[in-house]
Order: structure tokens, then sequence, then C-alpha cells
């Protein structure tokens, strides 16, 4: 599933809008009073404001060739989350490259993965959407009726890739904590937007009591 527009909510929005264009050096796309996105890879990543403060995980993909300078800039700001045995750079069991793990201003945790790829942009892709749910199985076979031909297996009843190699929602149980912290997944309101044919675009809420929007 490769995701053309991810759209989450933040309380502060100046200081995202600088981490965002400044520190991560993603295109700034569009600016409006109470939102703004900016440019990974070929996806919209976008940011609008709201009173309630959210809680999120992500990960974006970046070209291998940009991984190291870019790590070394977030590491000097101190913003790296440490694994278990204190690394900061880590390598990915699923994406099979290196990977780092940080925070911007509104305290979401972020991913950052490495790609071979000879793109002239840095930024490749939004790989991963964390969506936290109360019952992970549930909220899985709400989502059945989008078509991933190459899926990857469930892992567990309290956490799921549901996606493929293009990209993934992060399906997990509400609290479980998001890796590698203690800290327990949240329910904020997500908007996704997969790549597809205009013409043929379905839109649905996979469930009532969820904030979770799905176009695909």
């Amino acid at each position: 599933m490769k995701w053309q527009k991810v759209t989450l909510t933040t309380t502060m929005l100046e200081e995202m809008l600088a981490f965002y264009t400044s520190v991560l050096q993603m295109p700034l796309s569009e600016r409006a009073e109470h939102s703004f996105s900016v440019r990974v890879g070929d996806a919209l990543l976008v940011f609008e404001q709201v009173a309630e403060k959210p809680f999120y995980h992500f990960a974006c993909g970046i070209a291998k060739a940009a991984f190291d300078a870019l790590a070394k800039v977030i590491q000097q700001r101190g913003l790296v989350l440490r694994g278990k045995d204190g690394q900061e750079i880590m390598q990915s069991y699923t994406w099979k490259g290196k990977q780092l793990y940080f925070l911007d201003p509104e305290g979401n945790i972020l991913e950052m993965l490495a790609f071979p790829s000879e793109a002239k942009t840095s930024w490749l892709s939004i790989q991963e959407i964390g969506m936290p749910a109360p019952d992970v199985p549930a909220y899985a076979a709400s989502l059945q009726s989008i078509p991933i031909p190459n899926a990857f297996e469930p892992e567990s009843a309290t956490f799921r890739f549901y996606g493929d190699q293009d990209g993934v929602l992060v399906l997990v149980k509400e609290s479980r904590p998001w890796f590698p912290t203690d800290r327990g997944a949240s329910i904020h309101p997500i908007s996704v937007e997969a790549a597809s044919d205009p013409g043929q675009r379905r839109r649905f809420q996979p469930h009532p009591q969820l904030p979770y929007r799905i176009i695909y």
C-alpha cells in the first residue's frame, strides 16, 4: 500500500513546521492558517492544528545515501530514542536496512528507515502509520475490503502490519508500548489516502468508534 497522503494533528503547528522543514528537510508543500503539508517523496504529510495533544508513531523511508547525514543532525539535537542495549542506529528486521527512532516537538515517535534508491529526493515514502485499536484482530477484519495482494501475515493478537512492502498500517492494541519506549499507544485522528486510480476510490471509516479515515 503506497501512501499518497497522511493527515495527523498537532497542538504545536509552528514548532512542527520548523522541525519538519528545517531539521528533517522535508520540502514544504502548503502552508495555511491552521495546517501545513510537507513532501515525503511522492506523498504528502499533513498536520492540522487541534486543541487536544496527540501522540503518534509513524515511519518514513529515506535514501540510504542520505541516512547518515540526517541521522547525525538528529543525534546532535539529542532527539534519538535508544534501543534496549543503548544503541541509537539499529537494523530493521522488516525492512532490512538501518533505522533510527527519534522524537518530534509534539513528542511523536518517528522512525527513519534507509532504503537503496537512486531517487533525486532524500525522502522516499511514508512507510508505516501506527493505528492503535482496542481489539487488533477485529479492527484488521474491518479493513478486509482493502485489496492487498502481497500482505504481511499477522504477528499476534496485539500487533500486526496491515499492508505490504510499499507501506503498512501498524495495528497495535491500545496502550501497548511503542518501541523503543514504554509509552503506550493512544488513539487520535488519522486520515490516510492510498495511491490508486482516482476514478475508483473508496472512502470509509473502518470502525465507528475510532477516529480513522481511509481512502483507497
